[in-house]
């Protein structure tokens, strides 16, 4: 019989099972625990034999100085995911940078072990292009900063998390595909610009402009 510990915040441990086992032979392996990342520890509490069975001996354990005992360290597999899936809006010809420092709009979280190399793409679905960049993040949270990328075109544009490693070179955890790729609206700068380059205009007639950018306008 043997107990299985798991290590816990507070500083102490948590007793996750203590199974019992038999075997046939002089060597055995434990079933090790992967589900929950942490230090997981397998103390042999007592040992019985055909002569000293445990069911006739339950009180009799090993001094707990004498019990064999090794430790196991999980580690959690990297992960990144956005943290909101808001739409985000930029203006044509803008560079891909944070625009507002309050919100956490664009915001990816990543769970791991820093530092993490994560490789964004940006799909720009009206020219069929995509740009892919690799950043280094020291820390859990990132928002998108990618000022090599500027907007060159108007329409939707695909932002998606396309791997993520960390340092402890566990394979990657991919999240559902809804919170992997966000969408960034990209628009043309307001503008009014004349029909009629005419100079003079006479009683009654109308200038004609046409707008740019996205309705309603405000036009003073």
């Amino acid at each position: 019989m043997y107990n299985i510990a798991r290590s816990v915040d507070s500083g102490g441990t948590r007793l996750l099972d203590q199974p019992i086992f038999n075997s046939i032979q002089p060597r055995t392996r434990f079933q090790l625990h992967t589900s929950e990342p942490g230090r997981i520890y397998y103390e042999v509490k007592q040992v019985g034999d055909t002569a000293y069975p445990l069911s006739k001996h339950k009180g009799v354990v090993i001094p707990r100085s004498d019990r064999p005992l090794f430790e196991q360290e999980v580690l959690m597999r990297p992960s990144a995911r956005f943290s909101i899936p808001n739409r985000l809006s930029y203006c044509l010809y803008e560079n891909f940078v944070p625009q507002d420092k309050v919100t956490g709009d664009g915001a990816i979280v990543l769970q791991g072990t820093p530092p993490f190399e994560l490789t964004i793409s940006v799909q720009n679905l009206a020219a069929s292009e995509r740009f892919t960049e690799t950043v280094i993040v020291h820390d859990t949270t990132w928002r998108l900063d990618l000022p090599e990328y500027n907007f060159k075109s108007v329409g939707q544009h695909k932002v998606s998390i396309e791997a993520i490693k960390d340092a402890s070179r566990c394979e990657q955890r991919l999240p559902d595909s809804h919170e992997r790729s966000i969408w960034v609206d990209v628009a043309e700068s307001a503008a009014i610009i004349p029909f009629d380059r005419r100079e003079y205009f006479c009683v009654g007639e109308v200038a004609h402009f046409q707008l740019e950018g996205i309705p309603p306008w405000t036009i003073g």
